[in-house]
């Protein structure tokens, strides 16, 4: 504040003497314009210098402090934000559900509009039929033989009959306001007839169709709400263990968990069905586990099951308030877990099509084999023999090798000839990836003898980008790009079909021993392009358009079994790239590498 009084100071005393030359010298004092006076000072540089020496260390400190405050600020407010996210996310959802619901109400009202328009018309027409009606009992009060028959209906002279004797009519055959009849009156067979018709009546309206808007009527769904999600993961965890626990007592059974009761299962089991007994024992223990059921409903304290899994560990329930951020992972960990469920359980269904489809015939053959000597044994020998057989194999797999193999696994994978055809089995994804691989391998060109040695070498010694390059073509390890081609040529494939902002894909350009690969993108993609160098006719210079200066930096490749060529643009050395594809080609004794030209065309 000194300093810049001082400056001030001399500033305003310079204009002073501009304006008092005869009045005074630097050390006098000059009025500002708001009558204030102030006085030069003479101020020494070394003491102010220190002064902002000490002024510095004092704010760096004081700003190193102010950082870290501001750090814990923002992280307080990136929590805050994360929180809101969150919040909005499942508003977001609440709104659309909303939205939805306030959809189909609007979809109610013009059904409801719909219905009041209906009912109007039936207490119109209901009102019209009351008064034909009380016009009819009038005719027949006035006619003097009412008893005698119907009456018939009046024509004009032109033959036509009106409309209030044709309601009328109709009126007869099917009265809307039924008098009450006499039953003594009626006969027995009348009460039979009408109590049959009446049951048919009410069976034909069972199979009526039901309206559209029935049909198509939903029920609303609930908002996305974590605690209601929290609640029904835990019904749903408790509404299963019952279930899990029979699995996992059965588990336990089978693999001797219990010695003496396994074993006494095991008598039990193959002495009923030696003698015939498996069907009558099984329904008395399903007979015999409902009246201890029934026992326990009663007040009884009997904890009797045939599968006990044993002590289980009871989880603490969790009665607090869950946090946005807790909301959060709890609805990712669902999300996982059903991923990763609805992913092995796809797997199974794709393994068991695949079996079924000879996808893979080795195994489809061996259960082909099976099935065909099973029915031949059907027909041979009685059902009861075949029974018979049956169970006691079943009892001794599944209490006895089972067990083996599953305390032995060296055992089952040498033995076990249903968990081998279980992994054998491909999902889809492999099979698809086998059909490819099965394709590449017609294309691969045969090995050179002076090379042999330099290949087997370079495929102990590939590197991460040359494994992820050949997984990327589903390529055998063997088909890495060449040295000269290590990390490819950046190229653009052109599509004159296209328009010109759409016919140009960038990417790069990789030579393997026996592939031309184009490669697009990094993840497995149809605009991967793999070409075979033994489908390639025809390798030339190209000029794609005339607007290119020069030779247009373009190579022209025309495939076996395709009218359309394929052109790569935009290839730097151009030259070069071109000589060593040329030089692949006849390092493999390919005609078309001998018979290519080295000058360019012109494409346009």
């Amino acid at each position: 504040m000194s300093l810049r009084k001082t400056l001030r100071s001399r500033f305003k005393g310079d204009k002073s003497e501009e304006k008092n030359a005869s009045k005074g010298s630097r050390d006098r004092s000059f009025s500002d314009s708001s009558g204030k006076d102030e006085l030069f000072e003479i101020v020494d540089s070394e003491k102010e210098d220190e002064k902002l020496l000490d002024g510095s260390h004092h704010a760096s400190a004081d700003n190193s402090v102010q950082h870290f405050e501001d750090r814990l600020v923002f992280e307080q407010q990136l929590t805050q934000l994360q929180e809101q996210l969150v919040g909005v996310m499942i508003e977001n959802q609440n709104l659309q559900t909303e939205l939805n619901q306030f959809k189909e109400s609007s979809l109610l009202d013009k059904l409801k509009q719909e219905l009041e328009y209906e009912k109007k018309k039936c207490v119109h027409l209901e009102t019209k039929c009351k008064s034909l009606l009380k016009k009819k009992k009038k005719r027949k009060s006035n006619t003097p033989d009412s008893d005698s028959g119907h009456d018939k209906p009046k024509s004009s002279d032109s033959g036509s009959v009106t409309t209030e004797d044709a309601v009328e009519d109709e009126t007869d055959a099917a009265p809307i306001d039924k008098k009450p009849v006499d039953v003594s009156k009626q006969s027995i067979f009348d009460r039979v007839w009408e109590a049959i018709m009446r049951v048919v009546y009410e069976f034909l309206d069972d199979f009526t169709e039901a309206p559209d808007n029935e049909q198509n009527e939903e029920q609303e769904a609930d908002a996305l709400s974590p605690t209601k999600l929290k609640d029904n993961i835990k019904r749903f965890g408790a509404a299963c263990k019952p279930y899990v626990n029979t699995v996992k007592g059965f588990y336990h059974l089978v693999t001797w968990k219990s010695p003496p009761y396994t074993l006494i299962v095991f008598i039990v089991y193959m002495y009923s069905v030696y003698m015939g007994w498996f069907l009558p024992v099984v329904l008395f223990c399903f007979s015999f586990r409902l009246f201890i059921s029934y026992l326990r409903y009663r007040g009884w304290n009997i904890n009797f099951n045939f599968f006990d899994p044993g002590e289980e560990q009871k989880d603490a329930d969790d009665n607090k308030d869950l946090k946005v951020s807790a909301k959060f992972s709890l609805v990712l960990l669902v999300a996982r877990k059903a991923q990763n469920i609805l992913g092995s359980f796809a797997d199974s269904l794709e393994k068991i099509k695949n079996l079924l489809t000879w996808r893979q015939p080795s195994a489809t053959k061996e259960i082909f084999f099976k099935l065909i000597c099973a029915s031949i044994f059907s027909v041979i020998f009685p059902a009861n023999y075949l029974f018979y057989i049956a169970g006691l194999y079943f009892g001794i797999k599944l209490f006895i090798i089972d067990y083996l193999f599953l305390r032995f696994p060296r055992l089952k994978q040498k033995y076990d000839s249903t968990h081998k055809i279980w992994l054998s089995l491909p999902t889809d994804a492999e099979f698809e990836k086998q059909q490819l691989k099965s394709e590449i391998d017609k294309y691969i060109l045969p090995k050179r003898d002076n090379s042999a040695e330099q290949e087997t070498d370079g495929i102990f010694g590939l590197s991460s980008e040359d494994r992820t390059f050949c997984e990327l073509f589903s390529l055998p390890l063997e088909e890495c790009p060449l040295s000269d081609w290590r990390g490819g040529r950046r190229c653009t494939l052109i599509n004159r079909d296209k328009s010109l902002p759409s016919a140009f894909k960038n990417g790069k350009l990789f030579l393997t021993r026996s592939f031309l690969c184009f490669e697009k993108t990094k993840s497995p993609s149809p605009t991967n392009i793999v070409i075979p160098l033994s489908d390639i006719t025809k390798l030339e210079k190209a000029k794609p358009y005339s607007w290119m200066p020069g030779g247009g930096m373009a190579i022209e490749i025309a495939v076996q079994g395709s009218d359309k060529t394929t052109i790569f643009g935009a290839i730097l050395n151009r030259d070069e790239v071109f000589e060593s594809i040329i030089k692949a080609g006849k390092s493999a004794g390919l005609q078309w590498a001998s018979h290519s030209d080295y000058s360019y065309i012109d494409t346009t």
